[in-house]
């Protein structure tokens, strides 16, 4: 069986005829690789033979400079064949067959060695790429050519693969060994030699169904407790390593399940309904700016210019158009044999936009709040990563970004590349992330080597169409420093409110980073962030981010350079480190605990006139923003409703209001009626001696009174609401579960567990703040 098949080459001829974009990257290729000859070959051949002298003579990183070379040159061999197979030309096919020679000269595909191995991800790779090349030009090569090419493959890239990966009686490998990815590569790039070989190969049926077994058991990966090693997909589709390290990890597979499926009929291998799911998750963490599509950059992000073929082939089987917009804003055509070979024939790009709301990833811990389904349209991103710290995910649990007005404001440091010594002494360490240290200290360095024990998550989250809450719970990864470090994200229209609670196991200077995009000017506690080119306005026209630092009222502020990503290996500028500002927050602690408030006027509310204004006592601190309207919402953080205190309550009042909630909010009119109100782990809601929420397990809610009743709750067990209603509705309230409790004057409902969203569309429901409902026990 031909992976480049004659019916799918005719249907890729007939693209390149009537679609543009199909047009533009075959012309692309073809233009990169037509004039590929003979002195071309002679060049390959001095420069690997220069590398390999250098190998010997330097050894270390060398060996790497040389097998990227090769796979290098593997992966040209694999378009020269493929542009073959497109136009036939013979003359080019004896180019191809001295290319795959050259390459079969090394003494072993092998390039990163140590732990008995005998094979890595250079063998796979080059493995697979000669594999593809070598059966586009088979039909042209005498016997002995052939068999020696096949001999080739057998001992350097099938042989070695098998027996560390698979072989039951010599591997030395497990499913968790090398990582997430190393597994998933290494075996698909033998399956794809051995189908590629053929039945030739001795034990061809069962090495076969090993390998295709061995692949199911990837995907089902369900973590190792030793080895603080996690499953490999959650339930949502999302990958433990970042999104580039998934391209990566399905980019050999792809192909292999492809070759598998029309060898054998079985399409069972392309593994449902997990990999239908992953879609989402790539598209949950994107955003678009200048009309294009970008990734988070948290942890060694990529280029994400490898493997584009992967979201082709999903874009295919799954039929998403939006995965295809996804594809074509990255890459802009298909300009690689696998590119071309998979474009979908019958789906036309769209990218509909994001749901505004909350939106989370929790095995990978990544969580996202968004205003409005366009980034590049005013709307904001606010987006937090959590889960673990291990290898490509990097000591930062808790950093987070966020992009509004057309803009990214606040940015992750990224990564370089991962010989460079920046890469391992900043990249990858707490500092270059927007989180919290302690006297400079954050996750464990060793963290990267060893894995987290304790990964961060995100346990709760509020969302409305106006308000949209999340927190993440950092405190695991931060073990040895922290015994609380949660943040609260709320987004509202125009801000973004945060708060950070943390309780160190030691005394001591805390500090809160922020690493921004552009120049920033300070003005007591309240940081304006511009764009580095002052005439750079954004698409809502204004240029600017507002941070104030509301808590705590000490501190100071420390600027430092740091640096942003570096571009990738292959550009030839990779030994470039932009260098970049952050801000340092600094504050001590009381009894070793602290609270951050920071308030974001995002750009598009920079001009409409809202006043911030501040007041706290012991128990609380408050801010309030007041509108032009005569509106007021009002923030409240109860200190101590952090756990100080064993079988103590967190039972306080300010201003007219008592709650046990940590984080609660209330909205008033230009009249002074509530309009709405909202809390994060509190069990009851008081104004004005008026009970408007209770239950005896701790919420999340949000009640809102504009235009009949709406109620939101997120609970970790059902439990019994009670709210404040006027009882002139009892039949719409009756015919969505409510039940009076005469001794409260309070109507109840039992909310299910998770996220529940009442709305009670009756005209009365706006609560009266002169009408007091008494407890009739008083």
């Amino acid at each position: 069986m031909a992976f480049y098949d004659d019916s799918r080459l005719e249907a890729i001829r007939r693209q390149i005829q009537t679609n543009p974009i199909v047009e533009k990257g075959w012309v692309k290729l073809e233009t990169a690789l037509s004039g590929f000859g003979s002195a071309d070959v002679q060049l390959v051949e001095r420069t690997q033979r220069d590398m390999q002298d250098r190998v010997r003579q330097f050894g270390g990183n060398k060996r790497f400079t040389l097998g990227n070379y090769i796979r290098e040159q593997a992966n040209r061999a694999h378009q020269l064949a493929f542009l073959y197979r497109m136009d036939g030309n013979a003359e080019m096919a004896g180019r191809i067959k001295e290319l795959i020679l050259l390459i079969c000269k090394e003494e072993a595909w092998l390039y990163q060695t140590g732990s008995g191995r005998a094979s890595d991800l250079w063998t796979a790779d080059i493995g697979l790429l000669l594999s593809l090349a070598y059966d586009c030009i088979r039909d042209t090569l005498p016997d002995e050519e052939r068999n020696t090419i096949v001999g080739h493959l057998y001992h350097k890239a099938f042989f070695p693969l098998y027996k560390d990966w698979l072989d039951p009686a010599h591997k030395i490998h497990a499913l968790d060994t090398m990582g997430h990815n190393w597994w998933i590569v290494c075996v698909s790039g033998a399956g794809t030699v051995l189908l590629t070989l053929g039945k030739q190969v001795e034990g061809y049926a069962p090495l076969l169904h090993a390998i295709t077994e061995g692949l199911r058991e990837w995907f089902a990966y369900p973590g190792n407790v030793l080895q603080n090693k996690k499953a490999n997909f959650g339930p949502d589709g999302d990958y433990i390593e970042t999104m580039s390290y998934l391209d990566y990890a399905l980019g050999s597979f792809m192909v292999f399940e492809d070759l598998y499926r029309r060898t054998t009929g079985d399409s069972s291998l392309f593994i449902q309904p997990l990999l239908s799911r992953i879609p989402n998750a790539y598209l949950d963490t994107v955003f678009r700016l200048d009309g294009k599509l970008f990734s988070f950059t948290f942890g060694d992000s990529g280029a994400r210019k490898g493997n584009g073929h992967v979201w082709l082939r999903l874009a295919e089987e799954c039929q998403r158009a939006d995965l295809l917009a996804f594809f074509l804003d990255h890459l802009d055509s298909p300009s690689g044999p696998l590119e071309l070979y998979y474009y979908p024939e019958s789906l036309e790009p769209a990218f509909p936009g994001h749901r505004a709301g909350v939106s989370i990833l929790a095995h990978s811990g990544y969580g996202m709040l968004r205003d409005n389904q366009d980034t590049n349209d005013g709307g904001t991103l606010l987006a937090v990563k959590t889960g673990e710290s291990w290898n490509h995910n990097h000591l930062d649990a808790g950093s987070f970004v966020l992009i509004s007005g057309g803009r990214e404001w606040i940015m992750d440091s990224g990564y370089c590349g991962y010989s460079k010594p920046l890469y391992n002494s900043y990249y990858r360490q707490s500092v270059a992330h927007n989180v919290v240290l302690l006297d400079g200290e954050g996750q464990p360095s060793e963290m990267i080597e060893y894995g987290t024990k304790f990964e961060g998550q995100l346990p709760a989250y509020l969302d409305a169409p106006d308000y949209h809450y999340l927190l993440a719970d950092c405190t695991g990864p931060y073990m040895q420093v922290y015994n609380r470090f949660y943040r609260h994200f709320v987004l509202l229209d125009g801000f973004l409110v945060m708060v950070d609670d943390l309780f160190a196991s030691r005394g001591g200077d805390f500090q809160w980073l922020l690493h921004y995009k552009g120049s920033a000017a300070l003005d007591g506690e309240t940081l304006q962030i511009s764009p580095d080119r002052e005439d750079t306005v954004d698409s809502m026209g204004s240029s600017r981010l507002t941070v104030r630092h509301l808590y705590p009222e000490k501190k100071q502020y420390v600027r430092e350079r740091g640096y942003s990503t570096a571009a990738h290996r292959r550009s030839g500028q990779e030994d470039i480190f932009p260098e970049a500002e952050y801000m340092k927050v600094c504050a001590e602690g009381e009894d070793r605990r602290i609270k951050f408030i920071t308030l974001f006027t995002l750009p598009q509310a920079a001009g409409l006139g809202v006043k911030v204004e501040k007041q706290a006592d012991a128990q609380f601190q408050t801010f309030r923003l007041v509108y032009p309207d005569g509106r007021v919402l009002m923030f409240l953080c109860n200190l101590h409703a952090d756990g100080r205190v064993m079988h103590d309550n967190a039972h306080g009042s300010f201003a007219g209001v008592e709650t046990d909630a940590f984080l609660s909010s209330v909205l008033y009119s230009p009249e002074g009626q509530i309009q709405r109100i909202t809390l994060h782990n509190g069990s009851y809601w008081k104004s004005g001696g008026v009970c408007r929420f209770s239950s005896i397990l701790k919420a999340d809610a949000y009640i809102d009174y504009r235009n009949g009743l709406e109620i939101r709750t997120g609970l970790t067990a059902g439990a019994w609401c009670y709210l404040a209603c006027e009882q002139e509705e009892e039949a719409v309230l009756h015919g969505h579960g409510f039940r009076y409790d005469p001794l409260s004057g309070l109507w109840k409902r039992k909310m299910k567990e998770g996220q529940e969203h009442i709305r009670l569309e009756a005209k009365n429901h706006a609560p009266n703040p002169a009408k007091e409902v008494r407890h009739v026990l008083d």
